[in-house]
């Protein structure tokens, strides 16, 4: 070890006077000389110590990693994809926070969907209508947690319009929408009813239950109509229907760290279940369709996933064994590449420790930073493991016609050194030839990361500091735990190489003829001789072969005792070996090596591989550019499920089922919020804010005619009561909500006290939502807000346009934005390390050019 240390020293002094000698290149050439050098004097040190104890160093290592593991205790894990890609700071998290501080939560649906069981059978008639209410009756008897939770007014949503101007008083008590509502749900009056076709075709029957309408819609809730040919009427009468959808609604109480309600989940997975266990004549197995089915169908998206994740764990643990494999046993290093893989696994591991400590939030995309590590780490592995072959160029003893191995195999053989000491000599120079290499790529992409994290999406952030901490662990695992490996596994080579030259000089020992004068028989001393340059064959050339092909070389000498002794002057390569002349020396080239050193070199500078190289980077990139080009933000509900095998499959069949035939009618339920405001004066303003907002297209206008302002208005004027200020005002909309007219309203208006102010109002609305994606909900989102604002002309206040998703759907415009910063923020950093670590603007820049190529190339693609 002091030997190792005294040449590292006296290296270091030799590369110091040298390049303070020559003084050349500008300040920052220099300074980047400066750093190189003290990079690879650093990492020869540190190799020197490693080496000489590769054991201890090892299981040193790996109680460190196990420390740094104890950080998985304190994990934060983060599963709602809201708090993982919108900050809170965003106007609908705002939205939320307000809304969910005044009011109760958004009513959710169960749906049931039923198809015809052959092409044949009707679902509007008699029969099937009564195997509907059989379901019907059926679903209502399903209950959860001991029968307390249920379809019916357990947990049903409840109907709150009421009877005003004429219309019917809702007999029904729970919000729901299907074809049974144009007999109100009761079968009684479907047997009643003698033409029911006749019903179903009228188009003003009112409906009891349904909140997106106060009129039954037959296309809302049937599909695959079929019509008469009567060419006089004024419009088609329906005669049959292929498909029903039936919609039951449920109050919700969401938890506040997992955004869903366990009550109504458990609920739904009796209601899958059961639903799906019935059989009918009429139609086929019926297809629930709830918030619990597709979460479990999305879960089963992951598992899919995760089987091709460890798919590809598997790929790359193959390829790092066969990237270090060699048929021959002396080069072969294929334990090594699977020691490499602990390395980075250790090192990710004990790196996400460090950073949960650090109180850095775990979500399932964190998890992809293993591949991101392993790749960087195996490469730094590699880059170790390809300059163990650099040649000692300022030694005496060493032969630039041989291998590295038979180098320091010889120099073991001919000058005694130990295996361990010549082991370490060849680990030592091979981590100050690779040191900087290693040091600069870890660098470069841990400040890359760390620049990354500065964006604020908290699920990029968050992945940008993982890969960060975890490249800084496996740098320093890659120069304690992998020059370990490293170390042992040379020993085990060198051990092997001068153990097979030993054999081989003594089978090269040449016998050239016995008898006469003793007749005794003298080996050819010069085999033994350091001196005599003897070249060793292969291990499976036999002794015949061998004297064959040197035949020609050899000088014959008889000796007094009529002994002649054969000299061999000259042998054969092994086959493995390649000689070249360079500057008057044989120089070693490695066959296994031979076309990416030479070969490879040779075509790609040559004229015709430097047009095909630029032509091609100019058509990839130019793609890259048109596909950026395209860029658009969107995302879709039908990415995120399956449609594999499984036991949540039907939850996909299902979705797929309602978009393809009640994609039409279907609507999903937004709230109308407003705040503190003067009403009475400003009534007017509420007025044009309601109408602005129903003249919107995606607006289900029906759905705005049950609202409380209006409500209240037709009360006042079915009483015949007058106000005259804002205090008369709203005292009477305490009267209001106190009468049996406006029981229906009291969740609609926030008070801050009994009979007190007005701190927030909430008015029930539906979108359409037939081919609707997120990219354009979230559209309608930002066109809803400009609408309310310049309708309301602030009179009152910030008006809120809200619907759960909105967080999820403003997160994608604002990811976009931030995608884009942090890319940008990571490729200045990797420019401005690249230019203190290199010395070099222009190679920075060239660099740091090639960076954004592939970026663009990736991202367009």
């Amino acid at each position: 070890t002091s030997e190792l240390q005294v040449e590292v020293e006296k290296e270091s002094s030799s590369s110091s006077s040298s390049s303070s000698s020559k003084e050349e290149g500008n300040l920052l050439n220099r300074l980047s000389k400066k750093v190189e050098l003290m990079i690879a004097i650093g990492c020869a040190r540190i190799a020197v110590a490693v080496s000489k104890r590769p054991w201890r160093t090892i299981w040193i290592s790996v109680f460190v990693c196990a420390l740094l593991s104890l950080g998985w205790f304190r994990i934060d894990d983060e599963q709602q994809v809201e708090n993982l890609y919108t900050p809170q700071t965003t106007r609908a998290f705002r939205d939320r926070k307000w809304v969910e501080d005044h009011f109760k939560d958004a009513d959710a649906s169960s749906d049931v969907l039923l198809n015809r069981e052959d092409g044949d059978t009707n679902l509007l008639d008699r029969a099937a209508l009564e195997e509907v209410f059989d379901l019907y009756e059926f679903a209502l008897t399903i209950d959860s947690e001991r029968r307390s939770r249920g379809y019916d007014e357990r947990s049903c949503a409840e109907v709150y319009w009421t009877s005003l101007e004429g219309r019917e008083v809702p007999t029904e008590t729970c919000q729901k929408a299907g074809i049974l509502a144009f007999w109100d749900w009761n079968r009684t009056k479907f047997h009643e009813d003698t033409d029911i076709l006749g019903t179903i075709n009228d188009r003003a029957k009112e409906d009891c239950c349904d909140p997106s309408g106060r009129v039954v819609t037959l296309e809302d809730v049937a599909a695959k109509l079929e019509y008469d040919d009567d060419p006089g009427a004024d419009s088609r009468r329906v005669t049959g229907a292929g498909a029903l959808k039936l919609k039951f609604y449920l109050t919700t109480s969401l938890n506040s760290i997992s955004r869903s309600d366990p009550h109504q989940l458990r609920l739904e997975n009796k209601f899958d279940r059961r639903l799906r266990g019935n059989r009918y004549a009429s139609f086929q197995q019926a297809l629930p369709l709830t918030g619990y089915g597709l979460g479990q169908n999305a879960d089963g998206a992951f598992d899919q996933d995760r089987l091709f994740i460890n798919l590809a764990i598997v790929l790359i643990v193959s390829y790092a064994y066969l990237a270090l494999w060699n048929r021959k046993a002396e080069k072969s290093r294929g334990g090594l590449g699977l020691g490499a893989v602990a390395c980075v696994v250790l090192s990710t591991v004990a790196g996400f420790g460090v950073a949960m400590v650090s109180g850095v939030t775990f979500s399932p995309s964190t998890g992809v930073a293993i591949f991101l590590v392993l790749g960087i780490g195996l490469d730094d592995s590699f880059v170790i493991a390809g300059a163990i072959d650099e040649p000692f160029e300022d030694e005496d003893w060493y032969d630039p016609a041989l291998s590295a191995l038979e180098n320091d195999a010889k120099r073991v053989i001919d000058q005694g050194e130990s295996i361990e000491d010549a082991a370490a000599r060849r680990i030592v120079h091979t981590l100050r030839s690779s040191g900087p290499s290693i040091t600069v790529t870890s660098i470069t992409d841990a400040a890359a990361f760390l620049a990354g994290s500065a964006t604020r999406t908290p699920d990029i952030a968050a992945f940008n500091r993982f890969c960060a901490i975890s490249v800084i662990v496996d740098f320093a695992m890659q120069l304690t735990f992998f020059v370990g490996l490293f170390t042992l596994d040379q020993r085990r080579r060198l051990r092997k190489k001068v153990g097979d030259m030993k054999d081989d000089r003594n089978k090269k020992v040449t016998t050239c003829c016995g008898g006469g004068g003793g007749g005794g028989v003298l080996k050819c001393c010069a085999a033994y001789a350091p001196e005599a340059s003897v070249r060793e064959a292969d291990e499976d050339d036999d002794v015949e072969e061998s004297e064959n092909e040197t035949s020609n070389k050899t000088s014959t000498t008889t000796t007094t005792g009529g002994e002649v002794v054969a000299v061999v002057a000259e042998e054969k390569h092994a086959e493995d070996k390649d000689v070249e002349e360079q500057g008057g020396k044989a120089a070693y080239v490695d066959d296994d090596h031979a076309f990416w050193t030479t070969h490879y070199p040779r075509y790609l500078l040559s004229t015709p591989g430097k047009v095909f190289v630029i032509a091609t980077s100019i058509v990839v990139l130019a793609l890259g550019i048109v596909g950026c080009l395209r860029f658009e933000v969107d995302i879709d509900e039908d990415w995120t499920f399956v449609d594999a095998p499984g036991k949540y499959r039907y939850a996909r069949l299902a979705f797929d089922f309602d978009r393809d035939h009640f994609s039409t009618g279907s609507s999903r339920w937004v709230g109308l919020y407003t705040k503190h405001a003067d009403y009475f004066a400003n009534g007017q303003a509420m007025r044009e804010t309601l109408d602005g907002y129903a003249q919107q297209g995606f607006v289900v206008t029906e759905s705005l005619s049950d609202n409380w302002f209006d409500e209240h208005a037709r009360w006042l004027a079915a009483t015949n009561r007058t106000v005259a200020s804002q205090l008369d005002w709203l005292a009477s909309l305490h009267d209001f909500l106190e009468d049996d007219a406006g029981l229906g309203y009291v969740d609609k208006i926030a008070f801050d006290g009994p009979r007190g102010n007005i701190v927030g109002t909430e008015i029930d609305t539906r979108w359409k939502d037939e081919d609707v994606t997120g990219g354009i909900n979230m559209r309608r989102m930002r066109n809803s807000r400009e609408e309310v604002r310049d309708a309301s002309k602030s009179r009152l206040g910030t008006v809120i346009v809200y619907n759960n998703q909105f967080v999820w759907h403003e997160s994608f415009a604002f990811i976009a934005g931030s995608t884009f910063f942090s890319m940008i923020i990571a490729v200045s950093t990797v420019f401005l390390v690249l230019v203190v670590l290199l010395g070099d603007v222009l190679a920075a820049t060239l660099v740091t050019a090639f960076v954004a190529d592939v970026c663009i190339c990736v991202f367009g693609s």
